[in-house]
């Protein structure tokens, strides 16, 4: 579902090596790495040893998150994240009845994906495990809004018994695809930009694949999804974090971003992110959440932190 107007870049589209991904692991724990989220290059359970990856990063007593879109969420997959002890298992069910969910998600699968939800969700009770199990939609119609989160809660958290939380579509760094609805238009007549705080925070975005045969391309933030390419700033397969961070294209980053010269970047231009929505957030179960958020955090500001990894 997620953006693609153009479809995902081959280059993109692998499977990051596992003495790759440990490298990367071990290299963040240094600068206090505390949660790893398994998600941004493609279905993580189109990879069969996903509990593998799972069981490394809980290895380091490090929190391990995934986002999937469930379809393959066999009960043979399921029963290995949930040994492997992952921690936050999020799904992505963009639509709120079978045919919102068909014409977004392009798969006419609603029941098997409930299905398999739920099925998590009652194994997870079945083994005693401690993993939860999230699940979003993206409101496809604002003018139709209270009626699609009446129908997703009835639909999906009451069916599957897994917490959920609706947010309004984003248009992922300036896409040009079909929202039911165009955010520009809602942050026409708010105040101007200002930072996502991205560039400047102790997050890395690292794809499987990257540029001319590498692997690991640390891109600028999630939302680049779809135009990769444009966006990297190294590769961790050959680099250390403190290389890349520290590297010019990351600095030129955070250089625009501090003098809000968006326009000179082509994946920031024209991104919803650099705006404050606040109601951005339209409902959830799920604890510590907060309504009236955007999805950036409100303290953007993480620039010791840069200054750490530089240093360090």
């Amino acid at each position: 579902m997620c953006p693609q107007a153009d479809g995902r870049e081959k280059d993109f589209l692998k499977k990051l090596p596992f003495d790759v991904f440990t490298k990367i692991v071990d290299d963040a724990l240094q600068y206090g790495l505390d949660t790893v989220s398994l998600h941004g290059s493609g279905e993580p359970t189109l990879s069969r040893d996903m509990p593998k990856y799972v069981e490394y990063i809980k290895s380091k007593d490090v929190k391990c998150v995934s986002f999937t879109n469930g379809y393959r969420l066999t009960r043979e997959m399921a029963k290995g994240l949930i040994e492997a002890g992952i921690d936050v298992l999020r799904i992505s069910c963009i639509g709120y009845n079978r045919d919102s969910y068909a014409h977004w998600m392009s798969l006419d699968v609603f029941d098997e994906v409930r299905d398999n939800v739920k099925n998590f969700v009652d194994l997870n009770q079945e083994m005693g495990g401690s993993s939860e199990v999230h699940i979003h939609h993206l409101v496809t119609d604002i003018d139709n809004r209270d009626y699609e989160t009446e129908q997703y809660r009835k639909n999906w958290s009451d069916y599957t018994g897994a917490k959920a939380e609706i947010w309004l579509m984003h248009n992922w760094a300036g896409s040009e695809v079909e929202l039911g609805y165009h955010r520009e238009t809602m942050t026409a007549a708010l105040e101007g930009q200002r930072s996502c705080g991205r560039p400047f925070s102790p997050l890395l975005q690292v794809r499987a694949g990257g540029l001319e045969g590498h692997y690991a391309a640390v891109v600028a933030c999630c939302m680049v999804l779809g135009k990769d390419s444009e966006s990297v700033l190294g590769h961790l397969d050959d680099q250390t974090i403190k290389e890349v961070v520290s590297g010019y294209p990351y600095t030129t980053l955070r250089d625009h971003h501090s003098n809000k010269r968006f326009a000179d970047i082509p994946y920031c231009a024209n991104c919803d992110q650099l705006y404050n929505i606040p109601e951005s957030l339209v409902w959830t179960n799920i604890g510590g959440r907060k309504y009236g958020q955007s999805k950036v955090v409100a303290d953007v500001d993480h620039r010791d932190f840069i200054k750490t990894v530089k240093t360090k």
